[in-house]
Protein backbone atom coordinates (compact mmCIF):
# COMPACT_ATOMS: atom_id res chain seq x y z
CA UNK A 1 0.00 0.00 0.00
CA UNK A 2 1.92 3.25 -1.17
CA UNK A 3 -0.09 6.67 0.46
CA UNK A 4 1.38 10.05 -0.53
CA UNK A 5 -0.68 13.49 -0.86
CA UNK A 6 -1.07 14.76 -4.13
CA UNK A 7 -3.05 17.38 -5.80
CA UNK A 8 -6.01 16.86 -8.50
CA UNK A 9 -3.77 17.11 -11.52
CA UNK A 10 -1.08 15.03 -9.58
CA UNK A 11 -4.01 12.29 -10.14
CA UNK A 12 -5.11 12.90 -13.20
CA UNK A 13 -1.77 13.87 -15.03
CA UNK A 14 0.85 11.95 -17.10
CA UNK A 15 -2.39 10.10 -19.49
CA UNK A 16 -3.75 8.83 -16.28
CA UNK A 17 -7.17 6.97 -16.88
CA UNK A 18 -9.40 6.30 -13.98
CA UNK A 19 -12.94 3.87 -13.76
CA UNK A 20 -15.63 3.30 -11.42
CA UNK A 21 -15.84 -0.81 -11.03
CA UNK A 22 -19.37 -1.34 -11.69
CA UNK A 23 -19.96 -2.68 -8.13
CA UNK A 24 -19.35 0.78 -6.83
CA UNK A 25 -22.43 2.51 -5.94
CA UNK A 26 -24.06 5.31 -8.05
CA UNK A 27 -23.69 9.02 -7.73
CA UNK A 28 -24.82 10.45 -4.22
CA UNK A 29 -23.60 13.14 -2.81
CA UNK A 30 -26.24 15.77 -2.35
CA UNK A 31 -26.95 19.58 -1.74
CA UNK A 32 -25.48 19.48 1.92
CA UNK A 33 -22.48 17.55 0.61
CA UNK A 34 -21.84 20.48 -2.48
CA UNK A 35 -22.26 22.82 0.21
CA UNK A 36 -19.62 21.75 2.22
CA UNK A 37 -17.19 21.55 -0.72
CA UNK A 38 -18.23 25.10 -2.00
CA UNK A 39 -17.40 26.62 1.36
CA UNK A 40 -14.38 24.47 1.26
CA UNK A 41 -13.39 25.90 -1.84
CA UNK A 42 -14.62 29.72 -0.67
CA UNK A 43 -12.23 29.34 2.01
CA UNK A 44 -9.25 29.09 -0.26
CA UNK A 45 -10.98 31.78 -2.14
CA UNK A 46 -10.16 34.26 1.05
CA UNK A 47 -6.79 33.28 2.06
CA UNK A 48 -6.33 29.67 3.52
CA UNK A 49 -3.12 28.30 2.30
CA UNK A 50 -4.44 24.23 1.48
CA UNK A 51 -7.32 21.91 2.35
CA UNK A 52 -7.59 18.64 2.56
CA UNK A 53 -10.65 16.77 0.99
CA UNK A 54 -9.79 13.35 2.83
CA UNK A 55 -8.47 10.03 0.81
CA UNK A 56 -9.14 8.25 -2.25
CA UNK A 57 -8.36 4.55 -2.65
CA UNK A 58 -7.10 3.59 -6.05
CA UNK A 59 -6.03 -0.04 -7.14
CA UNK A 60 -3.84 0.26 -9.84
CA UNK A 61 -4.08 -1.79 -12.92
CA UNK A 62 -1.22 -0.96 -15.19
CA UNK A 63 -0.43 1.04 -18.12
CA UNK A 64 -1.58 4.08 -15.99
CA UNK A 65 -5.02 2.84 -15.14
CA UNK A 66 -6.81 2.86 -12.09
CA UNK A 67 -9.68 1.30 -10.65
CA UNK A 68 -11.61 3.64 -7.75
CA UNK A 69 -11.82 1.74 -4.86
CA UNK A 70 -12.88 4.74 -2.56
CA UNK A 71 -13.71 8.35 -3.22
CA UNK A 72 -15.24 8.36 -6.17
CA UNK A 73 -17.83 10.83 -4.74
CA UNK A 74 -15.35 12.84 -4.40
CA UNK A 75 -13.40 12.61 -7.81
CA UNK A 76 -16.96 12.60 -9.73
CA UNK A 77 -17.52 16.16 -8.02
CA UNK A 78 -14.48 17.92 -8.47
CA UNK A 79 -14.86 16.73 -12.26
CA UNK A 80 -18.16 18.54 -12.72
CA UNK A 81 -16.37 21.17 -11.19
CA UNK A 82 -13.87 21.52 -13.96
CA UNK A 83 -16.43 21.05 -16.67
CA UNK A 84 -18.95 23.88 -14.86
CA UNK A 85 -15.85 25.99 -14.64
CA UNK A 86 -14.94 25.83 -18.50
CA UNK A 87 -18.74 26.07 -18.90
CA UNK A 88 -18.15 29.57 -17.49
CA UNK A 89 -15.66 30.38 -19.85
CA UNK A 90 -17.45 28.83 -23.03
CA UNK A 91 -20.09 31.83 -21.93
CA UNK A 92 -17.48 34.23 -22.04
CA UNK A 93 -16.55 32.75 -25.42
CA UNK A 94 -19.99 33.10 -26.64
CA UNK A 95 -20.26 36.50 -25.63
CA UNK A 96 -16.80 37.24 -28.07
CA UNK A 97 -15.37 38.40 -24.98
CA UNK A 98 -11.18 37.65 -25.23
CA UNK A 99 -12.38 35.05 -27.77
CA UNK A 100 -9.15 33.47 -28.81
CA UNK A 101 -7.19 33.19 -25.74
CA UNK A 102 -10.83 32.06 -23.83
CA UNK A 103 -10.47 29.01 -26.79
CA UNK A 104 -7.46 28.41 -26.22
CA UNK A 105 -7.84 28.15 -22.09
CA UNK A 106 -10.57 25.87 -23.02
CA UNK A 107 -8.80 23.59 -24.36
CA UNK A 108 -5.92 23.77 -22.62
CA UNK A 109 -8.22 22.61 -19.32
CA UNK A 110 -10.12 20.28 -21.42
CA UNK A 111 -6.98 18.45 -21.89
CA UNK A 112 -5.38 18.42 -18.53
CA UNK A 113 -8.37 17.51 -16.13
CA UNK A 114 -10.85 16.45 -18.85
CA UNK A 115 -9.05 13.73 -21.44
CA UNK A 116 -7.84 13.72 -24.75
CA UNK A 117 -10.87 14.65 -27.73
CA UNK A 118 -11.08 12.36 -30.68
CA UNK A 119 -10.86 14.40 -33.31
CA UNK A 120 -13.24 12.31 -35.90
CA UNK A 121 -16.16 11.89 -33.58
CA UNK A 122 -14.97 15.01 -31.08
CA UNK A 123 -15.72 13.45 -28.11
CA UNK A 124 -13.41 13.32 -25.43
CA UNK A 125 -11.58 10.09 -24.29
CA UNK A 126 -12.28 10.48 -20.90
CA UNK A 127 -10.12 10.23 -17.73
CA UNK A 128 -12.39 9.45 -15.75
CA UNK A 129 -15.44 6.39 -16.42
CA UNK A 130 -18.28 6.35 -13.82
CA UNK A 131 -19.81 2.91 -12.89
CA UNK A 132 -22.30 0.82 -15.44
CA UNK A 133 -25.40 3.04 -14.37
CA UNK A 134 -24.02 6.61 -14.43
CA UNK A 135 -21.02 6.87 -17.20
CA UNK A 136 -23.29 7.04 -20.45
CA UNK A 137 -25.14 10.48 -18.80
CA UNK A 138 -21.60 11.43 -17.65
CA UNK A 139 -19.85 10.74 -21.17
CA UNK A 140 -22.61 11.64 -23.60
CA UNK A 141 -24.25 14.72 -21.60
CA UNK A 142 -21.93 16.75 -19.04
CA UNK A 143 -18.59 16.07 -20.71
CA UNK A 144 -19.55 17.70 -24.03
CA UNK A 145 -21.84 20.08 -21.98
CA UNK A 146 -25.30 18.48 -23.66
CA UNK A 147 -28.63 19.18 -21.73
CA UNK A 148 -31.01 16.42 -20.92
CA UNK A 149 -33.82 16.78 -23.09
CA UNK A 150 -35.94 15.42 -20.02
CA UNK A 151 -34.37 15.61 -16.46
CA UNK A 152 -37.24 14.08 -15.23
CA UNK A 153 -36.33 10.71 -16.86
CA UNK A 154 -33.15 10.57 -15.57
CA UNK A 155 -32.57 7.87 -12.94
CA UNK A 156 -31.81 9.40 -9.62
CA UNK A 157 -28.38 9.42 -9.63
CA UNK A 158 -27.97 11.01 -12.95
CA UNK A 159 -30.08 13.61 -11.67
CA UNK A 160 -27.87 14.49 -9.05
CA UNK A 161 -24.92 14.67 -11.18
CA UNK A 162 -26.44 16.85 -13.24
CA UNK A 163 -27.74 18.65 -10.46
CA UNK A 164 -24.41 18.94 -8.95
CA UNK A 165 -23.17 20.56 -12.19
CA UNK A 166 -25.71 23.31 -12.25
CA UNK A 167 -25.11 24.01 -8.59
CA UNK A 168 -21.19 24.81 -9.20
CA UNK A 169 -22.04 26.65 -12.57
CA UNK A 170 -23.55 28.88 -10.76
CA UNK A 171 -21.69 29.09 -7.79
CA UNK A 172 -18.75 29.93 -9.89
CA UNK A 173 -20.96 31.90 -12.14
CA UNK A 174 -21.87 34.47 -9.37
CA UNK A 175 -18.73 34.90 -7.82
CA UNK A 176 -17.19 36.22 -11.20
CA UNK A 177 -20.07 38.11 -12.36
CA UNK A 178 -18.45 41.54 -11.88
CA UNK A 179 -14.84 39.72 -13.18
CA UNK A 180 -15.43 38.92 -16.93
CA UNK A 181 -12.16 37.16 -17.14
CA UNK A 182 -10.79 33.91 -18.59
CA UNK A 183 -7.38 34.30 -17.08
CA UNK A 184 -8.96 34.64 -13.40
CA UNK A 185 -11.36 31.51 -14.11
CA UNK A 186 -8.54 29.30 -15.49
CA UNK A 187 -6.30 30.45 -12.38
CA UNK A 188 -9.25 29.73 -10.36
CA UNK A 189 -9.10 26.21 -11.93
CA UNK A 190 -5.79 25.06 -12.05
CA UNK A 191 -4.14 27.00 -9.66
CA UNK A 192 -6.59 27.03 -6.22
CA UNK A 193 -8.45 24.34 -7.22
CA UNK A 194 -5.80 22.06 -8.82
CA UNK A 195 -3.11 22.80 -6.56
CA UNK A 196 -4.27 23.81 -2.98
CA UNK A 197 -7.31 20.88 -3.05
CA UNK A 198 -5.23 18.23 -1.69
CA UNK A 199 -6.09 13.91 -1.59
CA UNK A 200 -4.50 11.55 0.15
Amino acid sequence: LDTSTVSLSDIIGNGKVYKVPSYQRDYSWKQDHWDDLWADILSILNGDSIHYMGSIVLQNKGEKRYSVIDGQQRLSTLTLIVLATIKTIQKLIDSNIDKDNNQERVSLLSKKFLGDKDPGSLTYSAKLELNENNNSFFQTHLMVFRQPLNEKTLIDSDKLLWQAYNFFYEKISDYFQNNKNGEDLANFLNKLVDEKMMII
